[in-house]
Order: structure tokens, then C-alpha cells, then sequence
């Protein structure tokens, strides 16, 4: 018997760790057999006492537990306060705020299991998210792979893991370098996020909103454009600090001295308050009524355009005066 609750922010990152749940139950009872539920697709709890007719055990996952209604919840609480011994339960949540009853009788009976991605300045937790991409697709990759990946990817744990299947899928080196990342992802940048931060460091607000139709016509999520936005004011930010490549996280010097020409682009003041502008932005689009589209690219269009930040915002103005 065991009862898990997976619970955590990021949805890569609660797939990673539920799989992950899953392959250890299943290792240790080869003839598991799993039911996967969305507690949004049923009423009732699924029958978890009766045991199998073939003497095996069963494993449920209930996805979506944030979200579960107040009828489920009760008989989830009750389920956990007394478990069957021929069942393993695996919870997934994305928060806990809404069950606070249910998690701490998890914790008091099972195991607690919380995922969160990396601080955005958390350079070995960011470097070992991207070496276990790789290491689940049988490959390795070294330091110089690592960054170029992030360099890509930003503070998306989505877009590393789509950044590595995609450089996987291009070549069959069993271990990958800056070469083969850049071989592969380089054609694919234009309609990528971070041809949208290109256009803003660049400080050209018309370019910027090309490139934000681009990426979101390609698909990439409004979320992982900011993120790669304030990936590269994180650097603009350390290398207008004096901080070196190597505290920063870059391994080239080549890009740490074009990070410092860019960040000269800026004004006083200005990237610290483009950093805060994306911290509000981040806010906007996951609490604001309103079409992602249009809060994106009213974001995007006051951070690419150059101002003085005491100055009133003027998007149709051609010039501004340092």
C-alpha cells in the first residue's frame, strides 16, 4: 500500500516527477496495473478495495486533484485516513491551497512529493534540469551543450525539453555539444521566443511585435516568451553590474562582451524597471480577462521601446531622448 501526492507549479515538471512515481511502483510490482484519471472527467472515486481477479495490484493516478470538487475531496480524505493495502494511489496537484486536509494526510501517512522549477538564478539547478533531458533520451551532453541549450530555452522548463527532443532528433552523437545544439536550433530561431528578446535588447519595438506574432503563430506559449525576455535582462543586468561570464553562467566571453554592448543600450534605470515590467507581465497573463495576445504585445511593445523610465510611455514616438 502507499498513497503519493505530487504536487508543484510547473506541469513539465509534475509529468517528470509522476513518471517517475509511476516507473518505481512498477519496478517493484512488475504486474501493476494503472488506471490514470483527470478528477474533472469523473463524479466518483474509482473502486480502489475490491482486489483484482488475477491477484494483481492496482495503481490509480489522479491527475487534477487541485480542482477537485467538494464530494470527491471528503471521499478522498476518508480513502487516505484508512488506505487499502492492495492499492497505490498517486495524486497529482498543481498547488495545494484548496486542500490543505487532504495534503497533510498524505504527508502524515504517505509520501509528499514537491516539484518546483529552478530560481532564474539558479544556474546548477537550470544545468541539471537540462543533463536529465538529455539523460532520459539514453544521451549525455556537456557543459557547453548545457548552456547553448539555455540560451534557447530561458527559464522555460517546457522549451528545454522541447529544445532537447529537438536536437536529439537531429543528430545520433551519444554525447552533444554547443555544435550540435546550434546546428539544429539556429535555422529554427526566427519564430522563436527568443528572436522576440533579439528584437527587444535590440530596442525596436516593431520588430519586437513581429516577432511576438511569429512565436505565437509557431505555437510557443506566451509564458516561455517572457521567460526568455527575462533571461536575457537577467544578463544584461549582471553584465551591466560588472558581474563576470562565469558568474552569469555564460561560458563565452564572445557572448559575454556582446551581452555588455547590449546592455549599453539601455538608459539608467531602464532594465531594472524592464525586469519589474516582466515580473508584471508574468502576473497579467495568468490572472488578467483579457486575450493573451493583446497583454503580451502591449508588454513587449513598452519594454523593446527606449525611454527614460521617469518618462511618460510614448509608443509612437520615433526617437527618445537619452
Amino acid at each position: 500500500m502507499s498513497v503519493a501526492l505530487i504536487a508543484g507549479d510547473d506541469d513539465l515538471l509534475l509529468l517528470r516527477a509522476t513518471e517517475q512515481q509511476l516507473a518505481k511502483l512498477s519496478n517493484a510490482y512488475p504486474d501493476m496495473e494503472w488506471q490514470q484519471y483527470d478528477v474533472s472527467e469523473i463524479e466518483l472515486l474509482p473502486e480502489m478495495r475490491t482486489a483484482s481477479l488475477f491477484a494483481t495490484r492496482t495503481g490509480i493516478v489522479l491527475r487534477g486533484v487541485e480542482s477537485v470538487t467538494a464530494t470527491l475531496k471528503t471521499a478522498l480524505e476518508e480513502y487516505v485516513s484508512n488506505p487499502s493495502p492492495d492499492t497505490d494511489l498517486v495524486l497529482v496537484a498543481r498547488g495545494l491551497g484548496k486542500i490543505p486536509k487532504l495534503s497533510k494526510l498524505v504527508s502524515d501517512i504517505g509520501e509528499r512529493i514537491d516539484v518546483k522549477l529552478p530560481s532564474q538564478w539558479d544556474d546548477r539547478g537550470w544545468d541539471q534540469l537540462v543533463t536529465d533531458e538529455f539523460r532520459r533520451h539514453g544521451r549525455s551532453c556537456d557543459v557547453s551543450a548545457i548552456a547553448a541549450i539555455r540560451d534557447y530555452a530561458g527559464l522555460s522548463a517546457t522549451q528545454v525539453a522541447s529544445q532537447v527532443r529537438t536536437v536529439i532528433a537531429s543528430t545520433t552523437a551519444t554525447q552533444v555539444t554547443r555544435e550540435h545544439v546550434t546546428d539544429v536550433l539556429t535555422v529554427l530561431r526566427e519564430g522563436s521566443a527568443f528572436a522576440v528578446a533579439d528584437a527587444y535588447v535590440g530596442r525596436n519595438p516593431g520588430e519586437a511585435i513581429v516577432a511576438v506574432r511569429a512565436a505565437m503563430r509557431a505555437g510557443i506559449a506566451p509564458l516561455a516568451i517572457v521567460g526568455a525576455l527575462v533571461w536575457r535582462t537577467r544578463q544584461l543586468l549582471l553584465a551591466r553590474g560588472g558581474a563576470s561570464a562565469s558568474d552569469a553562467g555564460v561560458r563565452s566571453e564572445n557572448q559575454w562582451r556582446t551581452a555588455k554592448k547590449d546592455a549599453a543600450r539601455f538608459t539608467s534605470g531602464e532594465l531594472a524597471w524592464c525586469h519589474d515590467r516582466l515580473a508584471q507581465l508574468d502576473t497579467d497573463l495568468k490572472s488578467v480577462d483579457a486575450s493573451d495576445a493583446v497583454v503580451l504585445e502591449l508588454g513587449v511593445l513598452e519594454i523593446a521601446t527606449s525611454r527614460h523610465v521617469s518618462a511618460p510611455f510614448n509608443p509612437l514616438a520615433t526617437t527618445q531622448s537619452r
